[in-house]
């Protein structure tokens, strides 16, 4: 339990200063009113991808708890499932018109996602 509680943290301490800066990013003006037409809101994307990596990363640590030589297996099988759903959230924003600023945004945020989860993984896989 303790390990998930120090992932949670380390997702939050990861994530939350970069949402931050995302938002306040829509906020230039040359970025202003653009994410009132997003399929997805800001929030949203970081909320969903913050659960995803969460379960992701939670997952990886109970492996590398139990059976450690199958962390990174677990890890890219893990990532994978996750692209498959990013994939499936994404294809409403790819069929909308006049759309290049939601496409960015939707694989910055999954993007984001990836590295934090990449570098905690590795950082478990480097520890034994």
């Amino acid at each position: 339990m303790t390990n998930s509680i120090a992932i949670l943290k380390k997702l939050i301490f990861a994530a939350l200063p970069l949402s931050i800066i995302h938002l306040l990013l829509f906020q230039l003006p040359q970025f202003k009113g653009k994410e009132i037409s997003f399929y997805y809101s800001i929030p949203t994307l970081y909320f969903v991808f913050f659960i995803l990596s969460l379960v992701v990363l939670i997952t990886v640590t109970k492996i590398s708890d139990k059976n450690f030589d199958n962390t990174g297996m677990v890890f890219m099988i893990a990532t994978s499932i996750k692209m498959v759903i990013a994939f499936f959230l994404v294809r409403p924003v790819l069929h909308l018109q006049d759309n290049k600023i939601e496409k960015i945004n939707f694989f910055a945020v999954f993007i984001i996602f990836l590295l934090i989860e990449t570098i905690i993984v590795a950082k478990i896989l480097n520890k034994k």
